[in-house]
C-alpha cells in the first residue's frame, strides 16, 4: 500500500475510534453504575490528551519523520482502544481514554503533514481526501452501537485497536518525511477565524439529533440518521479540495462556505421536516469546503505544515467546544435560539476569514 493511501486508511480508523464511544456509552454507564452526569468526562479527557500532544507531535515529526510520529500515534491510540475493552472500572476507562487522546494528538497534524509533503502542488485535494476519510470513519462510529449489540461493548471498543496498531507499524516503517522544525505562528490567525464555525458544526453534529427528537417529535433512531447526513457530506471532501486547488480566487470557498451555513442554520427551525436531511447535508458540506480551504491555505504558507494544522486544531478545540453547552441551554429557552446562535457564529467566521484573507493576501 502506498503511503498516501495508508495515511487515508489510518485516518478513517482514527476517526472511528473518535466516535465509537458515543453509541455504547449508555451500556458502559450501566455496567459501571456511573451517574450519567459524569458521562461528559470521557470526551473531556480525550480532548485534553489530544490537545496536549499536537504541537509537540509536529515538532517531533519535523525531527524524526512525520509518518513515523503518526505511526506511533496510531499504535498508542489502538492500544488504548484495546485497553478500553479491558477496563475494570470507570476511572481506568477515563485513564485509557486520555491515553487514546495522546495517540490521536500525535497522529492528526503529522499525518496531515505527510499528505502535504506528498502532494505539494495539490494541497487542497490532499487535505480534502484527509477530511473525507475522517467523515467515513466517523459515519461508521455513529452506528457502532449495532456492533456493540452483537459483540458487547467491550469487544466493540477493542476490535478497531488491533487494526490501528497494524497501520501504525506500517507507518513507522515509512521513509521518514521531515520538514523544518518551526512553529507556524501565522496559523493562529486561521484558528481564530475558524473556531466559531468549527464550534457551530461541533455543536450541531452532537445535538441536532436531540433537537429533532425533542422539537420535531422524531424517534431517536430517525433523528440520529438525519443528523448523520452531515458526515455523509464529508465523503465529497476530496472533490471540494480539488475545487480549492483549481480556483484562482480562493476566497470564494473561504467566504462563501460559512455564508451558506449562516443561511442554512437560520432556515432549519422553520423549514418543513422533509428538508431536514438536505439542510444537515448542506451545513456539513459547507464546513468541509471551508475547513479544507483553511487547512490548505495555512499549510501552503508554513515551513512545517504539521505545526500549522496542529495550531488551527488546538485553537478550534480550545475555543469552539464550549458552544455545545450554549446550544443545550438555549434549547431550554426556545427551539429557534440555538440555531440563531450557530448562524451568528458562522457569520462571524465569514467576516473574520475575510479579514485574514485580505491581510495575508489570499485571493
Amino acid at each position: 500500500m502506498n503511503l498516501f493511501a495508508l495515511v487515508l486508511l489510518s485516518r478513517a480508523v482514527y476517526s472511528l475510534m473518535w466516535f465509537f464511544i458515543a453509541p455504547v456509552l449508555p451500556a458502559v454507564l450501566r455496567d459501571f453504575e456511573v451517574d450519567p452526569a459524569q458521562a461528559g468526562l470521557l470526551p473531556a479527557v480525550f480532548i485534553i490528551g489530544a490537545a496536549a500532544t499536537q504541537i509537540p507531535a509536529s515538532y517531533l515529526g519535523a525531527l524524526y519523520g512525520h509518518d513515523k510520529v503518526a505511526g506511533l500515534g496510531m499504535i498508542i491510540f489502538g492500544a488504548s482502544s484495546i485497553l478500553l475493552g479491558l477496563s475494570p472500572g470507570w476511572i481506568w476507562l477515563l485513564l485509557f481514554r486520555a491515553l487514546g487522546g495522546v495517540g490521536a494528538g500525535l497522529f492528526f497534524s503529522t499525518a496531515g503533514g505527510v499528505l502535504v509533503a506528498l502532494r505539494p502542488n495539490a494541497v487542497g485535494s490532499a487535505l480534502g481526501w484527509y477530511n473525507a476519510s475522517f467523515n467515513i470513519g466517523a459515519f461508521a462510529g455513529y452506528y457502532w452501537g449495532f456492533v456493540a449489540a452483537v459483540l458487547g461493548w467491550r469487544a466493540a471498543l477493542a476490535a478497531p485497536g488491533a487494526l490501528s496498531i497494524a497501520l501504525g507499524i506500517l507507518l513507522l516503517r515509512g521513509r521518514g518525511l521531515r520538514s523544518p522544525a518551526s512553529i507556524s505562528r501565522g496559523a493562529v490567525a486561521y484558528g481564530l477565524a475558524s473556531f466559531p464555525f468549527w464550534g457551530a458544526v461541533y455543536a450541531a453534529n452532537n445535538l441536532t439529533a436531540t433537537w429533532l427528537h425533542l422539537f420535531r417529535n422524531l424517534s431517536e433512531g430517525v433523528a440520529g440518521a438525519i443528523s448523520s447526513a452531515a458526515m455523509v457530506s464529508g465523503f465529497f471532501g476530496g472533490l471540494l479540495g480539488r475545487l480549492y486547488d483549481r480556483l484562482r480566487r480562493k476566497y470564494v470557498l473561504l467566504l462563501g462556505a460559512p455564508l451558506v451555513s449562516t443561511l442554512v442554520y437560520l432556515a432549519i427551525p422553520g423549514a418543513p421536516l422533509w428538508t431536514a436531511p438536505l439542510l444537515v447535508f448542506l451545513y456539513g458540506m459547507s464546513f468541509n469546503a471551508y475547513i479544507t480551504s483553511v487547512y490548505a491555505a495555512a499549510s501552503r504558507r508554513a515551513e512545517n505544515p504539521a505545526s500549522a494544522l496542529a495550531i488551527i486544531n488546538i485553537v478550534n478545540m480550545a475555543l469552539g467546544l464550549h458552544f455545545s453547552y450554549a446550544f443545550s441551554w438555549l434549547m431550554t429557552q426556545s427551539p429557534e435560539y440555538p440555531w440563531h446562535m450557530l448562524s451568528l457564529l458562522t457569520f462571524i467566521s465569514a467576516l473574520s476569514t475575510y479579514i485574514v484573507a485580505n491581510r495575508l493576501k489570499i485571493y
